[in-house]
């Protein structure tokens, strides 16, 4: 026959310590109004009896749910007839790492999922409404942005992943987000082909607003940027306008690749490098030239483990830093609590922008 035991509850812990159920609560709850004798023997009652604090309940009692929610996408690749790589590899490294720290604090982490077809903002709402989270972590951000105005109105805290590509500067200040640097990145790779003896350094992209602009006004034209104004600099191109004419903008996909690294090299047979705007498109060309006489060696961008499988140079986005920076944003440097939004003083939001880190796995 099977013992029926209930659960310890804290009626047993504060009998077994001989104190009140206040004074138990203050344990869990306030630690700092109890005495350390006192504290000291109701934690052994606890351990004692195996006691498990109903951690829901006080969040609700406290108003302090000391979580944040931030939202995972499915596992889907990206590019046309998902011939992309796997393009939630970012996401979940940040997802990992936003974990890692939050741990760290003491900190919980919600997650959750919305589908195309799903309205984000209730499911905010929910959570906001449950008080099972403190604050938010958002990705991809867009000037009037539903979430945005959701949770401004609520003055609940958050931070996006993500700076709002297209915006205007007002807006762009007037929320905090944390960004990676892909013009510095994609820079830093033509650099190094620059001084291995490489002159003819191509680039492969993906289609975006203009063909050839002039300022950034997505992540695809920033490191498009960084390749084509850092190669104007060094081959000394005084021109205002864009002329670097060794590059292929296409889409997220490993056959889209493969279709600009061909017309790249069949235009223009004298390119020895290429800077690629991402890890899939590095593999592309990577599986495109592999037959050429001339080894042309790519760089991409994430450094995902396909570049390290495949032994191509890339670019690590340093997601550690910027999980970590995250939570110093939403919770200052120190402690397990998520700033409140001071709705009666004005400040500037933090902007950050994190440079990457070029992993060369070249040699010559």
């Amino acid at each position: 026959m099977r013992e029926n035991r209930s659960a310890p509850s804290i009626i047993s812990v504060a009998k077994e310590a001989g104190v009140s159920l206040q004074t138990v609560s203050n344990v869990l709850n306030f630690p700092e109004r109890v005495k350390p004798e006192t504290t000291e023997r109701v934690m052994q009652a606890i351990n004692k009896l195996n006691y498990t604090p109903n951690l829901s309940a006080r969040r609700l009692r406290s108003k302090k749910s000391a979580s944040l929610a931030v939202r995972v996408d499915s596992n889907a690749s990206a590019g046309s007839s998902n011939e992309g790589l796997y393009a939630g590899y970012i996401q979940d490294e940040f997802v990992y790492e936003v974990v890692k720290s939050a741990e760290a604090r003491d900190i919980k982490v919600v997650t959750y999922t919305c589908g195309p077809d799903e309205d984000e903002v209730k499911k905010l709402k929910r959570l906001v409404d449950s008080r099972d989270v403190d604050g938010f972590l958002l990705t991809s951000t867009v000037e009037d942005d539903p979430r945005l105005k959701y949770l401004i109105q609520k003055s609940v805290p958050f931070l996006s992943f993500g700076r709002p590509w297209a915006s205007s500067t007002e807006f762009a200040g007037s929320y905090p987000w944390i960004d990676v640097d892909g013009g510095s990145g994609t820079s830093d790779a033509t650099k190094m082909f620059w001084k291995l003896g490489y002159r003819n350094i191509g680039f492969l992209g993906w289609k975006t607003f203009s063909a050839q602009p002039n300022s950034p006004k997505s992540v695809g034209d920033d490191r498009f940027l960084g390749w084509s104004k850092t190669l104007q600099e060094l081959l000394n191109i005084n021109s205002k306008k864009i002329n670097i004419k060794f590059f292929e903008l296409g889409i997220e996909s490993i056959s889209s690749a493969r279709a600009s690294a061909k017309k790249l090299i069949t235009k223009f047979p004298e390119m020895d490098a290429l800077v690629c705007a991402s890890d899939t498109l590095a593999l592309g060309a990577q599986l495109e030239y592999r037959g050429l006489k001339k080894i042309i060696p790519v760089s991409g961008f994430d450094n995902s483990p396909t570049s390290r499988v495949f032994n191509f140079t890339s670019l690590d986005q340093n997601i550690s830093e910027i999980a970590a920076s995250a939570l110093v944003v939403l919770m200052g440097e120190t402690g397990n609590t998520v700033i409140k939004v001071n709705d009666s003083k004005k400040t500037e939001q933090p902007n950050l922008i994190f440079k990457p880190t070029l992993i060369s796995r070249l040699l010559k």
